[in-house]
Order: structure tokens, then C-alpha cells, then sequence
């Protein structure tokens, strides 16, 4: 008898307006590493190790991280971090939106951007801050700046970003690097095909069918090896993502309820209504009054397929 996949969880997390990252920070994050299962999310994250250590697993590989190891991993990306038994780790994190960050550095070179965006997304690694001082001191730069906000702290976290991602695409040559990001099991690569589709294509229609056709598998095997994966069904999952965006619209928008409905993919109002209900536990107008008050901590309004962090 096969045994079952253990089931990997998506991570969503939301970007402020207007900028290109958020910073996990604090006591929070100092803690047992290890009861987490396989997981990834919807930006590219950079992790630091500030004491404590264990094993990063990056797919089907395992790593040994140590006091100031370093994780890129690019989104999409299925990962966990594990602790030695008994040790207290401390992390801070960082996810970037590197799509719209290097898209509006470059709007007039969008050929350009895509090929950086690329080669960052290429793979996923560890390193010490030993092997790259230079690239260990941007990142705690951004961390520090983020924690103390002074003024201009935006100003300055864009411009070490920028020496960030440019510094991470040297490690990404061009025509070196494989695309370690395709993971050996079949199953998870189309799995992972079809949460990007549906990332980009979530307002129009999707037949089980036609994600089942990117998946390359027939549609009863992909739903279900969708839900051992995900512990949702594709059609819950299609729901979710559009209630995100929806909720990133009326965060961020004074558009009326009706014309976000349609704007993610709801066929009606009464539909929207229902499923936003059923996922944040708010209609999407008291959602909006309650987020209006809090734009500088959308954070706090991310919905996870799963349980989040």
C-alpha cells in the first residue's frame, strides 16, 4: 500500500502598497524550529540565523544551518526549517516582491527585468555569512531598518534591496545554474505549474479540467493528488486566492463591492458575498471598514490556505 504524501502548506503573504517588502522581526521568531511541515509562499524569502541550529530542507535536500546562515528561497518553493532537539533558534525574515520591485526600477527595460526576475527565482540555497560578508551586511541592513524605521527608512531599504537582488543574480549566472526550483517528484511539479496558473489567470474561469491539463494528469488523479497536497480541493483553493486579491482590492481601492467581485472572477454578487463570508469570517464591507483603518499593517488581513505562520 502507497503511503500518503505529507501534506505541504501555502503561505500567503500580503505586500503593503507602494512597497516591496515586509519584515518578520522580534521574539516571535525565537523559538523550537521543527513542528512546521513542508511549506511555501507567494513572495521570495530571505531568512537569517541568528543563533541555534538544525537542518534546512530545500525540497528533497537537506542543509545544516548555523549563527548567521542565510536562506534565499525563491517563491513556490517547498521548504522547512528544523532545530537541533531542545535548541532555541532565532530568525528574522524577509519577503520581496521582486516582480513588482524590479519592474518598476526597470519599466523601461521590461525584457531586462524579467531575465533578472528569472535568474532569481532560479533556485533556493543557504550560505554563511562567512562565504559572503558583503551580501550578510545588506540583509541585516534592511532588517535593522525595518525594526528602527528612522526617517527615510523606505528610501534606504529600497536601495539595499536593489543591491540585494543584483547581488543575488550574480549568484544566479545567466546560463550556469539549473533550475533547482523543479523538484523530482512529478506530482508536486505539476501541482506547482498549476498554482501559478491560477496565481495568474484566477479571474477567469477555471475548469478542474484544463488545470488538470496543465498538471499533465487525467482529472480524477489530479484531484486527487491535488488535495493530498494541499488539503484543499482545486476549486476551494481557486476561492481562496480570489477572496486574497478581493481583500487586496478593498484594502487598497474605494472600488464598489460589486465590480471586485467580478474583477477576481465572481460570476455574481451574491456569489462573491457568500465565499468572502465563508473564508474571513466578515462580509467584504465590514472587511473593508475594518482594513481602512489598518493599511500600514496589511499583514494582519493575509489569508493562508492553510494556517500560516
Amino acid at each position: 500500500m502507497k503511503k500518503k504524501k505529507e501534506p505541504i502548506e501555502f503561505r500567503y503573504y500580503e505586500i503593503p502598497q507602494n512597497f516591496p517588502l515586509i519584515a518578520l522581526l522580534g521574539e516571535r521568531w525565537v523559538t523550537r524550529y521543527g513542528a512546521d511541515p513542508m511549506h511555501f509562499h507567494n513572495h521570495l524569502e530571505i531568512g537569517f540565523c541568528y543563533y541555534g541550529e538544525g537542518t534546512l530542507f530545500l525540497g528533497k535536500n537537506q542543509y545544516p544551518y548555523k549563527a548567521g546562515s542565510i536562506t534565499v528561497i525563491p517563491k513556490n518553493f517547498p521548504h522547512h526549517t528544523v532545530g537541533n532537539e531542545e535548541g532555541i533558534n532565532k530568525w528574522e525574515y524577509l519577503f520581496v516582491d521582486i516582480e513588482k520591485f524590479l519592474r518598476e526600477l526597470w519599466k523601461d527595460r521590461p525584457v531586462k527585468a524579467n531575465g533578472l526576475i528569472e535568474r532569481i527565482n532560479s533556485r533556493a540555497f543557504l550560505i554563511s555569512s562567512k562565504e559572503d560578508p558583503v551580501f550578510a551586511s545588506v540583509i541585516r541592513t534592511i532588517l535593522e531598518e525595518m525594526r528602527a524605521r528612522n526617517e527615510f527608512y523606505k528610501e534606504s531599504v529600497q536601495g539595499a534591496l536593489a543591491s540585494c537582488i543584483f547581488q543575488l543574480a550574480r549568484k544566479n549566472p545567466a546560463n550556469g545554474i539549473p533550475q533547482t526550483g523543479i523538484i523530482d517528484d512529478r506530482h508536486l511539479q505539476g501541482i506547482l505549474l498549476v498554482l501559478d496558473y491560477i496565481g495568474k489567470h484566477y479571474p477567469e474561469p477555471l475548469m478542474v479540467g484544463k488545470l488538470a491539463a496543465i498538471s499533465h494528469m487525467s482529472e480524477t488523479h489530479f484531484r486527487r493528488i491535488f488535495l493530498e497536497f494541499m488539503n484543499l480541493s482545486p476549486a476551494e483553493y481557486v476561492t481562496l486566492v480570489r477572496i486574497e486579491k478581493a481583500c487586496e482590492l478593498l484594502a487598497k481601492t474605494d472600488e464598489r463591492l460589486e465590480t471586485i467581485g467580478n474583477r477576481v472572477g465572481f460570476s455574481s454578487a451574491a456569489t462573491f458575498n457568500r465565499n468572502f463570508k465563508k473564508v474571513t469570517g466578515l462580509p467584504p464591507r465590514q472587511w473593508r471598514n475594518q482594513a481602512k483603518n489598518k493599511t500600514e499593517n496589511l499583514v494582519n488581513y493575509n489569508i493562508s490556505v492553510l494556517k500560516g505562520w
